[in-house]
């Protein structure tokens, strides 16, 4: 978290200051490169506990509530930085569009494959005769399922990763330091809106 604030920082610093596009190109590789570690460190900890991950334990309540599959969810990332990108050209414009029709129907494919997954697990736990004691057998069965699920937060992130790359590839540097900062402002937000809530929740009535 301390990471991505000083990042935030450096970002917003750079653009109001309008440094050249090779300094600005520094911390974009920073940026990228910092959610590519995330990824990675995502995809080790879903082999340990995969409902940690998948639930986003140690995200706040907000993050939580418009998670998807561990993570932002690719589509609406592209509608939250829309607005906040200057200038497209036509053609950057049709392909930001095309890119999120794209997400949307990976999403929907994976949230399909994820619903159905998750009925066969239930299916499997409850699975054996009411009083039996002995839930062995049927737990064995469901890990071998769960373990399914790793795979889908890996896909998921491939999906949250590429949409990245591709955006930095539509994008110009500056278009793209802009886009970096409006994503970590909004998760910033988030974690604002959370202990806003928190602080209210707590006061006397």
């Amino acid at each position: 978290m301390d990471e991505q604030s000083k990042q935030i920082c450096g970002l917003r610093a750079a653009l109001n200051a309008e440094i050249s596009d090779t300094d600005l190109q520094m911390l974009v590789e920073t940026g990228m490169k910092h959610y590519s570690e995330l990824f990675r460190m995502k995809s080790t900890a879903a082999k340990c506990d995969v409902f940690y991950v998948m639930s986003g334990m140690w995200k706040t309540s907000a993050e939580q509530f418009f998670s998807w599959i561990g993570g932002f969810r690719p589509s609406e990332l592209l509608k939250v930085l829309l607005p906040q990108l200057d200038s497209l050209t036509e053609q950057q414009f049709f392909e930001v569009c095309n890119l999120k029709q794209s997400c949307q129907q990976a999403e929907d494919a994976l949230s399909q494959g994820m619903e159905k997954l998750r009925e066969i697990v239930s299916v499997t736990v409850a699975d054996g005769q009411l009083g039996e004691g002995s839930y062995s057998s049927q737990v064995t069965t469901a890990m071998e399922k769960v373990e399914a699920l790793v795979s889908f937060v890996n896909q998921a992130d491939h999906i949250r990763q590429e949409t990245l790359q591709q955006m930095s590839r539509i994008l110009t540097i500056r278009q793209t330091a802009r886009g970096l900062l409006a994503l970590g402002e909004y998760f910033e937000r988030l974690r604002a809106l959370s202990s806003l809530w928190a602080t209210c929740a707590r006061e006397p009535a």
